[in-house]
């Protein structure tokens, strides 16, 4: 009865082992936080300041852009971004965006948009915006950067998922 108990015990020591060191492992690789791609050397600066775009790639600049912003009552939120996600074409709306499905509101759209590289799950994008005229002079956007449709291709082309995208003085609420 005594070496029964002494293998059951023994078995179950080794049981709680192992089930420790499964735990041990699972929290070990959550607490990392999910896996973010990752791309090497390409960091974007744009700064509202100078509605200026500096593309760079490991420190040499290869590209620079004037951009526009998002209107006062939608900033552009600053802060230090990644690459999501592109489409070279994309349907963007006020009501996907949480802004407004009512087709008589002065702030409702629906636009066919080209070259959107996605900085945001909540909908910010870089992108071409031939429709404003204003880039670069006046912020009309309801919250996307805004580029010419030749300079959205250029950064599009160049730009891959995890590239960094760095926001400075928007008055726009930090991003994540």
């Amino acid at each position: 009865m005594a070496d029964r108990r002494q293998a059951s015990s023994s078995r179950l020591r080794d049981a709680t082992r192992l089930a420790l060191a499964g735990a041990l492992a699972a929290v070990l690789t959550l607490g990392a936080g999910p896996a973010l791609a990752s791309s090497d050397g390409h960091v974007s600066t744009i700064d509202e300041t100078t509605h200026r775009m500096t593309v760079t790639d490991h420190g040499r600049t290869v590209m620079t852009f004037t951009v526009g912003f998002g209107k006062a009552a939608f900033r552009t939120p600053s802060g230090t971004f990644h690459v999501l996600d592109k489409n070279e074409v994309i349907r963007m709306t006020s009501c996907s965006a949480n802004i407004t499905c009512n087709p008589r509101n002065p702030n409702y759209y629906a636009l066919t948009v080209h070259w959107a590289v996605r900085l945001t799950s909540a909908g910010v994008f870089v992108h071409a915006a031939p429709w404003d005229h204003a880039i670069g002079r006046a912020d009309t956007s309801h919250g996307c950067i805004h580029l010419s449709t030749v300079d959205a291709h250029r950064f599009y082309d160049f730009s891959r998922v995890g590239d960094t995208v760095i926001v400075k003085r928007t008055g726009g609420l930090s991003g994540p």
